[in-house]
């Protein structure tokens, strides 16, 4: 399978929904729906900023490839709500070079059907050894993203009714066109917090002709990556500075907003600016995006009333959508590097009742006494940090 040659990867926590299914839309799924290629990426972005208070990183384009794989397999009403999603065009030429991998990984037991397409499609023991179908999956995350993803799934996030788990892994790493040098980085400066205590921080900073551009209740700038004789529209990193809370902004923001910042960058093509940028790298661990995804509108796929008769004759449905992410920013450019994750399950095979999961790790309480006497436990204590002996 060309897999072995990875060192295999650490055991992770149990992935967190990022997200909230229920959450009350928000101004981005309540505006007319903006059919520009952005506009599923944002309604995400405002459903993670309410659902998550620190940090929060995606990737709209490993999300969307894993769509669109899930796409071959559906039909009827799964069908119609993949369709709906605004995603992005695919096939569209960006100057940029991310090196990018597809796959499917299928149970031993499954007869895939012969039409459906990916760049590899690797048979795994879901069913016999799901420890070991988890490792496979994780090495292949550690080796298309040069070690930035080591892990993507947990042994408990696969089980013996698993059919297959569409993936796609995306790595990047492009240099400033102007770089920030590095003997103009303030070591310990202060970063404000949103609840304004201040953190010190690594501040970048660069002087150079970069589009700018302000609206009401934002500035932006865009710092465009050396891409140059490159075929393909340009990259950039776009940020943008709300005059308020970040996250309230991002909830709050709409496509056609942010439509309206990116075309108000264009159009400011050359204003001397100075940026003051942090170092920082991103790495956040598993995260679930299937609460995200219901608020979007992706209901059925999730359901055992789901379509997917496109991949197989068993009957089978959407469980769950992980992703992994990691950011890094620094004087020459940035690194990144995402996974992403659809975990398909059987509906009917099951030999019995999923078992249930409990890890301690985190703090927990204990007791040591019994059950059914009115006498006084021997023991009872809080273990907040383990210490082996």
């Amino acid at each position: 399978m060309g897999l072995v040659s990875c060192s295999p990867p650490a055991r992770d926590e149990v992935a967190q929904p990022l997200g909230a299914a229920d959450a009350s839309p928000t101004a981005a799924l309540k505006a007319e729906a903006c059919r520009d290629a952005d506009s599923f990426a944002v309604q995400v972005l405002s459903m993670l900023a309410a659902g998550h208070e620190g940090n929060v990183v995606f990737s709209p384009a490993s999300l969307e490839a894993v769509l669109r794989l899930l796409q071959q397999g559906a039909r009827g009403d799964t069908a119609a709500e993949l369709a709906a999603l605004p995603m992005g065009k695919a096939g569209i030429r960006t100057a940029m070079t991310p090196a990018e991998a597809n796959a499917l990984f299928v149970s031993e037991r499954l007869t895939l059907n012969p039409s459906v397409r990916a760049d590899e499609v690797l048979k795994v023991p879901f069913a016999t050894a799901p420890d070991k179908a988890a490792s496979i999956i994780n090495r292949w995350a550690d080796c298309k993203t040069r070690g930035l993803i080591p892990s993507i799934v947990s042994p408990r996030d696969i089980s013996p009714t698993t059919a297959l788990v569409a993936a796609n892994a995306i790595y990047l790493k492009e240099k400033w066109l102007h770089p920030f040098p590095a003997a103009s980085t303030r070591e310990n400066a202060d970063f404000t917090l949103e609840n304004g205590n201040t953190v010190h921080v690594s501040l970048m900073r660069s002087k150079a002709k970069y589009h700018y551009a302000e609206g009401e209740g934002w500035r932006a700038v865009a710092l465009p990556y050396n891409t140059e004789g490159r075929q393909g529209e340009p990259g950039y990193f776009i940020g943008i500075l709300p005059k308020g809370n970040a996250r309230d902004f991002a909830r709050q923001l709409t496509p056609q907003q942010y439509q309206d910042i990116r075309k108000a960058l264009a159009s400011n093509a050359g204003q001397e600016t100075i940026v003051f940028l942090p170092r920082f790298e991103l790495n956040p661990g598993t995260y679930s995006l299937k609460p995200a995804l219901q608020a979007c509108g992706l209901k059925n796929i999730f359901s055992l009333h789901a379509d997917l008769r496109g991949f197989c004759n068993s009957p089978i449905y959407l469980d769950d959508v992980l992703q992994r992410c990691y950011v890094e920013t620094d004087e020459e450019g940035t690194k990144a590097a995402a996974v992403t994750v659809a975990v398909v399950q059987c509906k009917s095979i099951s030999p019995g009742p999923r078992p249930k999961v409990i890890a301690f790790d985190r703090p927990f309480i204990w007791v040591i006494g019994d059950l059914n006497t009115p006498a006084a436990p021997y023991f009872m204590g809080i273990t907040q940090h383990p210490q082996s002996k």
